[in-house]
């Protein structure tokens, strides 16, 4: 009978723990989306532009497809969507952005502060510096000195 019993409380905490591994997608996901768009107190690390905006500077529609793959999938196809994580921790709605702006990203995530990201068009800005990530490679122009990809600080143009 105690076996039995013991039997039975090893398959209720085994489906107990299937839950916990549905839940652990979810959380896995915004993990990752902390590590890349927040600093190490917390915050948004793109430049503000007032209210809840923020921006980074991209070299071209290109760079900024790439970027919202990592924020959303390999799936993006670079037209605008409604992404939702698993587990209900949150959105991320892509649109398609006019007059300079690539693509308005907004993040609407559990543990992350919600903001918009506007991807600009700095191709030609001078007051932007080019920036190379030494951990991943990956360029950018802007006056972000942190790494969109890998959230390395860069100090270097």
């Amino acid at each position: 009978m105690t076996a039995l019993m013991l039997l039975g409380m090893g398959c209720t905490f085994a489906s107990c723990g299937s839950d916990d591994d549905d839940d652990a997608q979810g959380n896995r996901e915004v993990a990752e989306l902390k590590a890349m768009l927040l600093d190490e107190n917390g915050q948004v690390f793109f430049e503000a532009m007032g209210g809840s905006d923020y921006k980074i500077g991209l070299l071209s529609k290109e760079d900024a497809i790439d970027l919202i793959k990592l924020y959303v999938g390999s799936d993006f196809t670079g037209q605008p969507r409604i992404y939702k994580l698993d587990d209900n921790k949150g959105t991320i709605d892509v649109a398609i952005g006019d007059n300079g702006v690539y693509y308005f990203v907004g993040f609407a995530v559990e543990g992350i502060p919600h903001f918009r990201l506007c991807m600009l068009d700095e191709g030609g800005n001078a007051f932007s510096m080019k920036h190379t990530c030494n951990v991943c490679g990956y360029s950018w122009i802007s006056t972000i000195n942190r790494c969109p990809r890998s959230g390395n600080r860069t100090y270097h143009p």
